[in-house]
């Protein structure tokens, strides 16, 4: 007899007559959809930042330093991105995908639209690093954890899609903006970025609860409390005593319930110059949820987001270590890419051959992605390593970058500095994963935090140097040398971390 299904309005009775089941990802689907909307989401959200220093360059210089402008921009909208994931993480708990990525949706779009109407740098700063920032922070968190909710044995393959393609549409970025700079100008072009703006709000309208399309896994074979048909195959609390424990017994799940039904996932997932972190709600037993429910009835988010948070990593200095060497090479490699184009542009190069050289660019960086994929498929190595690797590497790739301005060596090294960084950006949020596996979710928080205090602070530091040099090049260098800081960093520490061990024994 088949298995009989009675729908309520707030719960469903599952009577289990024949066979076992549990609910899972669907892995496709309404999933694809949600697949298209991140890529839409991340298209929309980086052509500002991919292509900042050929639509924003000649109207920075006329209200005096376009490098300046550039830096803090580019570093206020990091920093405010990261302070809002922080803050997303939160409404997350409370709100739907859906609800936080419209949020996320109205902001930017307000951002874009003002920055048509902006004269001058704060109004600049205040549209695209604050409010652009703020839009951006929701996005990305709602974005991502819907995307991790509806997929699990496929869930690299679609990243990695995602990726491709998001990164694929970022080697047209410059060439799309040159072209609508030359045909449409500086304010028309801002018009096109505030209506692509407006493809946000259907992506995060699709976010779908992914309770609609759970999937039923039969296991027929095995009773209904055997540890592959729970719900968390591998339990935070091993005490924790399993829901089902009869094969015969009518189980009663309400929405909220079917909606993380499912084997929870703490993901990390970065795409392109973006990164999140993502977790799942675990499984919890009824009365568990109603306590919750009357806590939160009693409780506001502002205290209820308080007490999550553990401080106490900011008290370990390896931590701080660790994370303020990733900020410093996140903050870095994004700063980057926006004074490209400025220093191209002092080296002599046309808005069209800066647009060739910055599509290199970002095509040496698929290919690096494409290549990581492939090794780290085949050969496990420690991500940290990779990232200090890479660190050397960009620290002295950046210096022959502005040794030479001759076009074949700028192409050259072009394609150099895009290569490498996908060993930056691909790995960075693994290495948290794997030095703080346990407590990855508030690491990661914190990181995020800090990540946005290290943007803010070398953005100002590079408009300090900029108003006292007036040289392009000194300031890329205050960037590189980010890297030289975070590799003797890390090197002291791994060092005394290494010999610690030798010298108890």
């Amino acid at each position: 007899m088949a298995t009989k299904t009675k729908k309520e309005s707030n719960s469903i009775d599952v009577t289990l007559e024949e066979g076992n089941f549990h609910l899972a990802p669907p892995d496709g689907g309404w999933g694809y959809v949600v697949v298209l909307a991140t890529v839409i989401m991340f298209c929309v959200t980086i052509v500002p930042t991919a292509a900042f220093g050929l639509v924003y360059g000649n109207f920075l210089k006329t209200l005096g330093d376009e490098t300046t402008g550039t830096t803090l921009a580019s570093s206020l909208f990091n920093t405010i991105n990261s302070f809002t994931g922080l803050i997303a993480n939160g409404l997350l708990s409370s709100l739907t995908y859906r609800k936080v990525g419209l949020i996320g949706s109205i902001v930017f779009t307000i951002g874009a639209v003002g920055l048509i109407f902006s004269q001058n740098l704060i109004q600049l700063l205040i549209c695209y690093g604050v409010i652009e920032g703020i839009g951006y922070g929701l996005l990305t968190p709602a974005l991502l954890s819907a995307f991790n909710s509806y997929f699990d044995k496929k869930m690299a393959v679609m990243m990695s899609v995602c990726q491709a393609l998001v990164i694929g549409f970022n080697m047209v970025v410059p060439q799309l903006a040159a072209f609508s700079m030359a045909y449409f100008g500086f304010r028309g072009t801002l018009i096109g970025l505030a209506i692509l703006s407006l493809l946000t709000f259907p992506a995060s309208a699709s976010l779908n609860p992914v309770k609609k399309y759970l999937k039923k896994v039969y296991t027929q074979d095995e009773p209904l409390d055997h540890p592959n048909n729970l719900p968390d195959r591998k339990p935070d609390n091993p005490t924790e005593k399993p829901l089902l424990s009869d094969r015969k017994k009518s189980m009663q799940f309400t929405a909220s319930q079917r909606s993380i039904h499912h084997r929870p996932r703490h993901s990390m997932v970065s795409i392109g110059a973006s990164f999140a972190s993502i977790a799942n709600l675990h499984h919890k037993k009824p009365e568990e949820h109603h306590e919750e429910n009357q806590e939160k009835n009693n409780t506001s988010f502002w205290k209820t987001f308080v007490k999550s948070m553990d401080m106490s990593l900011l008290k370990d200095l390896r931590y701080l270590n660790i994370s303020v060497g990733l900020g410093l090479a996140y903050t870095a490699d994004m700063t980057f890419i926006s004074i490209i184009p400025l220093m191209l542009k002092d080296s002599g190069f046309t808005p069209a051959v800066i647009a060739n050289m910055m599509f290199i660019f970002f095509a040496c960086d698929v290919v690096s992605r494409i290549l990581l994929t492939v090794i780290s498929s085949m050969v496990s190595f420690k991500s940290r390593y990779v990232v200090l690797g890479a660190s050397v590497l960009i620290f002295m790739a950046r210096f022959a970058f502005v040794a030479n301005d001759t076009y074949t060596w700028k192409l050259v090294f072009s394609g150099v500095l895009g290569f490498l960084r996908c060993f930056i950006q691909t790995p960075l949020p693994l290495v948290i994963s794997e030095e703080y596996q346990d407590k990855f979710s508030m690491a990661y928080s914190l990181f995020m935090f800090l990540n946005g205090v290290v943007s803010l602070l070398l953005g100002l530091l590079m408009s300090v140097v900029k108003s006292f040099v007036d040289d392009n090049v000194l300031v890329s260098h205050v960037l590189t040398f980010s890297y030289l800081v975070c590799v003797v960093s890390w090197a002291v520490e791994l060092m005394f971390f290494r010999k610690k061990p030798e010298e108890v024994k």
